[in-house]
């Protein structure tokens, strides 16, 4: 038994030590994300809130590309058919072009003052040049103003041609406008540059060469005019640099102002119906009316089971009508179109108060909150398309206007510089108050912080204009043996009371 016991331990030794020698699996523990694989903000997380979000992030040319056509067919059909989207294309136009965002040189004698001479004669040339600058003679200059900027609020851009006609024209320089669906991709680059959505530029640097044009409703698509990037004036807003094309600003208020019409029709009909009368005839003999026991038209064979105003019901015995409540449209609908206009009016840029044109509540310090906040949004707006629009066919004007001999000016060509001094103006907003603003106005320029130039802009006007035409009123009403006097200030601020005096 010693024997066999020694045996024993002896092999459990020998085990023991090839355990101990051989080597052992690594502890099994969840798998450790480090913190180099983590994202560094939080919006960049997946969890259960954020799901499956995946958006897609490729170059902007691309995504345009993918998207500006459905976009456009769309933003112009709310445009064409829902109310809000109209009115917010229309309120965008006028209050950025109105009647004109007018011209006004600032042409200077050599001696640093304005020359009226020089001024007055480019101003009357350019309002000439305007009656005939489109190419089809139809549209004023200040209209194809107008409607490039209503082209940018539906489709995010505007293209312009410059054409040469010297037949029949004071300036042989004319405008043609097009729109973004005939750019096509079609045509053939040359010099080796890229074309991409119908823009042909040079890859290295990204400098626009030339546009492909096209007739979109052509079956063949044979004509393509290849028109140099010189003679085209392509205005868009910039959102990511090297954009090719622009894209609706009314973009991300598209699927709710769909959803926001089509909720609006549906309640509309559901008040429709709720407005005609529904009975519901109760009675024991139901087998009984439907035997023909029921009053029939003598002239139709019909039933009647209509109602009319001012009708005398007779019943039969155990009958009674029961007419149906439906009571539309609901509490709701009010406050929450609201809320949705809201949302659209963010997106479109235009407050909610002139696109609903729901007023209630308002009061003088709400108006002029939001007149000035509006007023501030159009700032950037007009500037740009002064520059995209305005400035480079005015250069082009000048151009064409000295070297026809129109405007014999003859340092233009050493220096077009100072020739080429000039200010477009907004068409501005009225007061909400005058007679309040205008106290306020008068003791900024009396104190020396602002000027009568910039309180006449503001309300989309010109000082000398204003001057003159006080000046010719002034004759005028001294030919007919007219004199105004000035009123007192105390009659000004409350002329009822001086009357009752």
């Amino acid at each position: 038994m010693s024997r066999l016991a020694g045996a024993i331990s002896s092999l459990f030794g020998r085990i023991g030590r090839i355990h101990k020698s051989a080597p052992t699996d690594p502890p099994v523990h969840p798998p450790q994300r480090s913190a180099e694989m983590r994202p560094r903000y939080a919006a960049a997380g997946t969890n259960r809130l954020t799901g499956s979000w995946s958006p897609v992030d490729s170059g902007i040319n691309r995504l345009i590309a993918q998207a500006a056509g459905p976009i456009r067919a769309r933003v112009r059909q709310l445009v064409r058919d829902f109310p809000y989207f109209y009115r917010a294309a229309n309120l965008l136009t006028d209050y950025v072009v109105g009647a004109g965002i007018m011209f006004q040189s600032k042409i200077k004698s050599p001696d640093g003052e304005l020359s009226k001479t020089l001024i007055q004669k480019t101003e009357d040339v350019f309002s000439f040049w305007c009656d005939e600058c489109d190419i089809a003679k139809k549209l004023h200059f200040y209209e194809m103003m107008a409607l490039a900027k209503t082209q940018d609020s539906e489709t995010g851009e505007f293209f312009l041609i410059k054409r040469y006609r010297p037949q029949n024209r004071y300036l042989p320089l004319c405008l043609q406008m097009i729109e973004s669906d005939y750019l096509t991709s079609l045509g053939s680059p040359q010099n080796g540059n890229k074309l991409d959505q119908g823009i042909e530029y040079d890859p290295s640097t990204g400098e626009v060469a030339a546009y492909h044009f096209t007739d979109p409703e052509s079956y063949s698509m044979r004509a393509i005019e290849r028109v140099p990037a010189a003679d085209v004036i392509h205005g868009f807003k910039t959102v990511r640099p090297g954009q090719l094309r622009g894209i609706s600003p009314f973009t991300p208020a598209v699927l709710v102002a769909h959803d926001l019409s089509e909720y609006m029709d549906a309640e509309i009909d559901a008040t429709k119906m709720a407005a005609k009368y529904l009975a519901i005839v109760k009675t024991p003999d139901i087998y009984g009316r439907q035997i023909g026991v029921v009053e029939t038209d003598d002239s139709t064979g019909k039933k009647i089971e209509s109602m009319q105003n001012a009708i005398i019901e007779y019943l039969r015995p155990g009958e009674e009508i029961e007419i149906a409540k439906n009571p539309r449209p609901g509490e709701s609908f009010t406050p929450f179109v609201r809320f949705v206009l809201q949302m659209v009016s963010i997106t479109v840029g235009v407050p909610y108060e002139l696109l609903s044109g729901d007023y209630a509540g308002m009061n003088y310090s709400t108006s002029r909150v939001v007149r000035n906040d509006f007023a501030f949004q159009l700032r950037p707006i007009a500037a740009r398309h002064v520059r995209h629009f305005a400035a480079p066919i005015f250069k082009n004007f000048m151009d064409v206007a000295v070297l026809s001999g129109k405007l014999p000016f003859s340092g233009y060509y050493d220096d077009p510089i100072p020739y080429m001094a000039c200010e477009w103006q907004p068409p501005g907003m009225e007061a909400v108050d005058p007679l309040r603003e205008a106290k306020a106005r008068i003791e900024e320029i009396a104190a020396g912080l602002r000027s009568p130039q910039e309180t006449v802009a503001s309300r989309g006007r010109d000082l000398e204009d204003i001057y003159r035409e006080l000046s010719s009123a002034a004759s005028l009403a001294e030919s007919y043996g007219l004199s105004f006097v000035k009123p007192s200030t105390a009659q000004a601020n409350n002329p009822a009371e001086v009357e009752n005096q």
